[in-house]
């Protein structure tokens, strides 16, 4: 399909593709889920806010459009996104008929309303790569967001023409949503490092290793309440903790307040070379989620290092981590059960290494037709609009 349009719809943040930076993250989010857009012939626009911008920019065939400035309050982002993408689509759809992606079913609505409207000139391509309106509830504590947010993925979902999970539990999800299983076509995410991977032996401390955004929802807190309970039960056990995000503050002061600072070392956000040798330095990945989350893809990594995993019995963790065999599965934000399970596995170095050489046959199998999988997205949205 020659110069299709397509519309990227962004919840927030529409980056500056004139920005080096903005661009090569932009590029790095295309090229894991859509690399053909980056290669054929396509007009593409991605619309959002901007942070401290709006208007539009170009980059070639690529536009970048921020509709609105981000705003400090979140209900208000998201109001002004879906507003943004509806205005885009209205906008686009005059012209020529248009293909929507919504990285996430609440990514969508602004889209979604559009279609309504303008029916078979729009098709609809959403990516589901979690529970949103879970974080409403196990996060913010609010029954009333959680419906109000997961009214629209529902919503969101059912008007989508072509949906994308990441894996079992994201589908089931899609499917419990009202969409048919012939719409859904699963679509995993890569690890751009997996021909790199190797398993080395366990190293003489029994460091423990989280990776991942430093979020609330990613239960760091728990993890570091464990952390006080396993210094009694193991005395040289290391924490490290590979990430950013607006908690790490807060967290580095719960580190001092709980007085594990001998425990417990921040790394940053790292490259992927680097995150290798922290896995080879580590005996096991620990992901205590609070949220239904897609899948968590540093579950696949930590396999694909053959590092067993201590994570929460909680969304699409499940669907990589199988209780006994890879890992230990808890349930989520129970401190005791963490400490407990993550002692079970730093007693038994045997233990440990079998668990991680299952993990590494999980992973690979999780990864393996991934190119097959891009092929088959890519022609079930890239086939003839009306």
């Amino acid at each position: 399909m020659e110069m299709s349009q397509f519309l990227i719809t962004n919840l927030f943040y529409s980056g500056d593709i004139t920005d080096e930076s903005d661009w090569k993250t932009t590029c790095g989010k295309l090229r894991r889920d859509y690399p053909w857009l980056l290669t054929e012939r396509h007009h593409v626009v991605f619309s959002g806010l901007g942070k401290g911008w709006t208007g539009w920019r170009q980059r070639g065939r690529f536009f970048s459009h921020a509709g609105f400035k981000s705003q400090s309050f979140g209900p208000l982002n998201a109001i002004l996104s879906w507003l943004t993408h509806l205005l885009d689509a209205v906008r686009l759809v005059r012209h020529k008929s248009l293909i929507v992606i919504a990285p996430t079913p609440d990514a969508g609505l602004g889209a979604a309303l559009a279609k309504i409207v303008f029916q078979n000139r729009i098709r609809l391509i959403v990516r589901v790569q979690g529970h949103t309106a879970s974080k409403s509830l196990y996060i913010n504590k609010s029954l009333l967001r959680f419906r109000i947010v997961e009214c629209v993925e529902r919503f969101v979902l059912r008007g989508a023409d072509v949906v994308l999970p990441m894996g079992q539990f994201t589908s089931e999800l899609a499917v419990s949503s009202g969409v048919s299983p012939k719409n859904i076509t699963i679509l995993p995410f890569p690890v751009n490092w997996a021909d790199r991977a190797q398993i080395g032996d366990l190293p003489p401390t029994p460091n423990v290793l989280f990776v991942g955004r430093l979020e609330k929802e990613k239960g760091v807190e728990f993890l570091l309440q464990a952390m006080v309970l396993l210094r009694n039960t193991v005395p040289n056990v290391r924490l490290r903790i590979a990430g950013e995000g607006r908690c790490r503050s807060q967290l580095e002061q719960r580190v001092e307040s709980l007085g594990i600072s001998d425990k417990v070392v921040f790394l940053g956000w790292l490259e992927a070379d680097r995150l290798r040798e922290v896995f080879l330095d580590s005996w096991l990945l620990v992901v205590p989620s609070i949220w239904e989350e897609g899948l968590g893809m540093v579950l696949v990594e930590a396999g694909l290092m053959g590092r067993a995993v201590v994570a929460s019995k909680i969304g699409g963790i499940t669907d990589v981590v199988r209780h006994g065999e890879n890992g230990l599965l808890v349930p989520p934000g129970d401190r005791d059960a963490l400490a407990e399970a993550i002692a079970a596995v730093l007693h038994d170095r045997n233990r440990a290494q079998v668990m991680g050489a299952v993990g590494n046959a999980i992973a690979r199998q999780y990864l393996h037709g991934r190119d097959e999988s891009v092929e088959r997205v890519r022609q079930a949205i890239c086939q003839q609009l009306d």
